[in-house]
């Protein structure tokens, strides 16, 4: 996600993530400069942002017809402006919004999007082939069938990340046959993590649960030969961790604020990272791991 702040690079500002390129903030009332200096520097920087609430002060988006070339696009607090005029993108890559948006958005308009980071809203629509897309960030997707069989089919996605959606659950997501990463946090209504059956003999390597408090059975992960990465931080508590030694590929694991009620921690011995909160009844202490392994980041 983007930060608020910004910085200035030869009197143009830049917005996004200090360890990664930047895009050019649209400033309205130098636009074509703006579009003309994200143009001559497209192979570092991660194209444009629109912000109607810090620099852009046109109505709409209609600019971008003039620009055929955009294929990375942010649009920062999209309730203040009409983003209807995006569909004409036909190279778009890269779209990134957030925002209550209004306007009906369809992914067909996008036959080269690869990265989508959206907040979900009625208005988007998943039909084309997406046979391009590789990345999907939905927060809030309030899907009609309660379930992932609610999106379209997504050939070759590998990383999908869910976030805020309360009464979804992971049923039809074997609709992504090719994932290599799932992350889901805050699925207040998550219990079942059976539907993850269908990766046994997948690709999944990295699988991160937070703020999941009522999983039930956070050994139904125990199928997931190729993981590497595991974590259930904030997901209630685990009666036993012994599944990890059914994970042979299982390098880091971490749980945060989620309680393993044995307190059995000898699966976590072999492992290069673990992350947990000290409790009196586990049989090991952080200390007992190398201080790399203290967790960094919580959900």
């Amino acid at each position: 996600m983007y930060s608020s702040g910004a910085t200035l690079e030869d009197n143009f500002r830049l917005v996004g993530p200090p360890a990664f390129p930047r895009a050019v903030l649209i400033e309205s009332d130098k636009l074509d400069a703006c579009m003309d200096y994200a143009l001559r520097n497209r192979n570092r920087l991660a194209g444009i942002a629109v912000a109607p609430l810090d620099g852009f002060k046109l109505p709409d988006l209609s600019f971008v017809s003039k620009f055929p070339w955009i294929d990375r696009l942010t649009i920062l607090d999209s309730d203040e402006v009409d983003i209807s005029a995006i569909s004409g993108l036909k190279s778009l890559q890269y779209l990134q919004i957030s925002g209550a948006t209004k306007q009906t958005i369809h992914t067909a308009d996008f036959p080269s999007l690869a990265e989508l980071r959206v907040q979900w809203w009625n208005g988007l629509i998943f039909d084309g082939d997406l046979s391009a897309l590789r990345v999907l960030s939905l927060g809030k997707y309030v899907s009609p069938t309660g379930d992932m069989s609610g999106l379209s089919s997504l050939p070759h996605l590998v990383d999908l990340n869910l976030v805020q959606s309360r009464n979804l659950m992971l049923s039809g997501i074997d609709r992504f046959p090719h994932l290599k990463r799932l992350s889901v946090s805050y699925l207040s209504k998550l219990y079942d993590l059976s539907p993850l059956s269908s990766f046994a003999d997948g690709v999944m390597e990295s699988l991160e649960f937070g703020n999941c408090p009522n999983i039930v059975r956070h050994d139904q992960v125990r199928v997931l030969r190729t993981l590497k990465r595991l974590a259930f931080n904030k997901c209630g508590s685990i009666n036993s961790i012994k599944f990890l030694d059914e994970l042979p590929a299982l390098e880091s694991f971490s749980f945060v604020g989620t309680d393993v009620v044995d307190g059995d921690l000898t699966p976590c011995l072999r492992l290069r990272f673990v992350g947990f909160l000290d409790k009196r009844h586990y049989s090991h202490r952080r200390s007992d791991f190398p201080a790399a392994t203290i967790p960094t980041k919580i959900f």
